[in-house]
C-alpha cells in the first residue's frame, strides 16, 4: 500500500490500478489466521488513503476471484468477488449484483469519456446522482 499511497500523493490525473498480491496468497496458503492479518494491513492502508482522494476520485475495491482459505483445497474457488466502490460524498447506494469484471473496465472507459467495451455496463451514473 505504500506504493499506492505514494503514486496516488504524487498523480494529479489519471488511472492507477494496484494489486494487493498477499490477500490472494492469504487464501491459497489456506490459514484464516494469516488471511485474516492480510486485510486487516489492507484496511489499514484503505484508511490511509481515503482522506487523500478529492470528490473526483472513485476507489475501487475488488477481487478477481474467489479464494476461500476454509474450502479445503487452495485453489482458485468460484464464489462472487466482494465490491467496493468508494466515492466522497456517497453513502448507501447499491449497484446491485453485477453480472460481469467487465462493468469495471466500462466504468472507467465511461469515467474517462472513452467508447466503453460491449460486454460491460458502466455504473458511473449511479455515481453521479
Amino acid at each position: 500500500m505504500d506504493l499506492t499511497f505514494r503514486e496516488t500523493e504524487a498523480m494529479k490525473q489519471g488511472f492507477l490500478c494496484t494489486n494487493v498480491q498477499e490477500t490472494d496468497l492469504a487464501g491459497h496458503s489456506q490459514s484464516t489466521t494469516v488471511y485474516k492479518k492480510i486485510l486487516e494491513i489492507a484496511d489499514q492502508g484503505i484508511s490511509r488513503l481515503l482522506p487523500e482522494l478529492t470528490c473526483q476520485d472513485i476507489l475501487v475495491i475488488m477481487a478477481d476471484h474467489g479464494n476461500d482459505p476454509n474450502i479445503g483445497h487452495s485453489k482458485h474457488t468460484r464464489e462472487r468477488v466482494p465490491l467496493l466502490i468508494y466515492k466522497k460524498g456517497i453513502t448507501g447506494k447499491s449497484l446491485g449484483r453485477r453480472k460481469t469484471l467487465s462493468d469495471i473496465g466500462a466504468t472507467v472507459c465511461d469515467y474517462f469519456g472513452t467508447d466503453t467495451p460491449q460486454n460491460g455496463e458502466s455504473f458511473l451514473p449511479v455515481l453521479k446522482n
